[in-house]
């Protein structure tokens, strides 16, 4: 009974895998308009992201790019022309084209 209740508790996981928070909803529409995500919910699957390679989404008026380290994949982020006022890169080490001029980076 014990690991019946324990596989039911799962399952949500296993099903729908683990998701990424993309808290900017200007973020998670351009994923959505890359077709990486469905809808406008403030999440996306981390398995439609962690093989992306190159991420433009400059000009999109963009203030968070929270979500962007499970991005573990990617060599090129062109972020250029949004609002941004800090941008945490540590998690993507393969990153080595990086565009993100324009903005408010303080830190």
């Amino acid at each position: 009974m014990n690991k019946l209740l324990l596989l039911l508790t799962l399952a949500p996981c296993i099903v729908f895998g683990q998701t990424t928070l993309i808290p900017d909803a200007n973020f998670e529409q351009a994923l959505i308009d890359y077709g990486y995500d469905l809808s406008l919910d403030g999440t996306v699957l981390t398995s439609n992201i962690d093989t992306v390679t190159s991420l433009s989404v400059s000009s999109r008026n963009i203030a968070d790019l929270t979500g962007i380290e499970d991005f573990t994949a990617l060599t090129g982020l062109y972020c250029q022309n949004n609002q941004l006022l800090s941008l945490d890169l540590s998690q993507n080490i393969a990153l080595v084209h990086l565009g993100c001029w324009n903005n408010q980076l303080t830190s």
